[in-house]
C-alpha cells in the first residue's frame, strides 16, 4: 500500500503561474506591428482589384461598341444620340438600354451619364499612351468611362475611338511599361 504525505508546499500556488504584464504588453506590441505592416498592403490590393474590374468594364464596353458597329455600320458618337446602350445584354434598340457594367468604386450599375464623350483632334492621338498626353484626362468621377472619338474631315461618323477608365483619383488608369515608366491604359480600334 502506498501512502502519500502532504507537505506545506502542496497547498501553495506556484509563483510562475501565468504571464506577467510586461510579457502581455510585448505580445500586444508585436501583434500591433504586424497589423500595421499588413493593413496598407491589403488596401493596395483593394485598389488593384478595382482597377482590374475597371479594365474589364472597358473591354465589355469595347465589345458593345464593336457589336454596334457590326449591326449599324458606323461607330456611335454619343451614348444618347446613337443609342449604343441597346447592344449591352438585355437591350433593345429604341426600347431600352441593356445592363451596363458595374462601377467598381460605387458598386452600382453604371448610369449612361458615366460615359463621357470627347473628341480627338488628330488620328495619332488615339494610340498615344504618354503621361500628360491626349489620353491622360482628369476631373472625372472614379469608375467613369471616357469615350473619345475621331471624326475625319468630310465623314459623317467617327472612324476611330478610344476608351479610357477613370481611377480613384479621377484621372486615367495607368500601367507601367518594361522600363517602369507610367503609360495610360487606353483601348482603341
Amino acid at each position: 500500500m502506498n501512502y502519500y504525505y502532504l507537505t506545506k508546499g502542496d497547498f501553495m500556488c506556484p509563483k510562475n503561474r501565468g504571464f506577467t504584464l510586461v510579457e502581455l504588453l510585448v505580445v500586444i506590441m508585436i501583434l500591433g506591428v504586424l497589423m500595421g505592416m499588413s493593413v496598407p498592403r491589403f488596401s493596395g490590393l483593394r485598389n488593384q482589384a478595382r482597377i482590374a474590374a475597371m479594365k474589364m468594364n472597358l473591354h465589355n464596353v469595347q465589345t458593345a461598341i464593336e457589336v454596334f458597329h457590326q449591326e449599324f455600320g458606323y461607330y456611335a458618337e454619343d451614348f444618347y444620340e446613337d443609342g449604343y446602350g441597346c447592344v449591352f445584354p438585355g437591350g433593345e434598340y429604341d426600347v431600352r438600354i441593356g445592363k451596363l457594367p458595374t462601377n467598381p468604386y460605387s458598386g452600382k450599375e453604371m448610369d449612361p451619364d458615366e460615359f463621357n464623350p470627347e473628341d480627338y483632334d488628330d488620328i495619332t492621338e488615339i494610340s498615344n499612351t504618354d503621361e500628360y498626353g491626349p489620353n491622360d484626362v482628369y476631373g472625372y468621377d472614379p469608375g467613369n468611362i471616357v469615350y473619345k472619338v475621331y471624326d475625319p474631315p468630310g465623314s459623317a461618323y467617327p472612324t476611330h475611338y478610344g476608351l479610357l477608365g477613370i481611377d480613384h483619383s479621377g484621372s486615367s488608369i495607368r500601367d507601367f511599361d518594361a522600363d517602369g515608366d507610367a503609360v495610360i491604359f487606353v483601348l482603341h480600334n
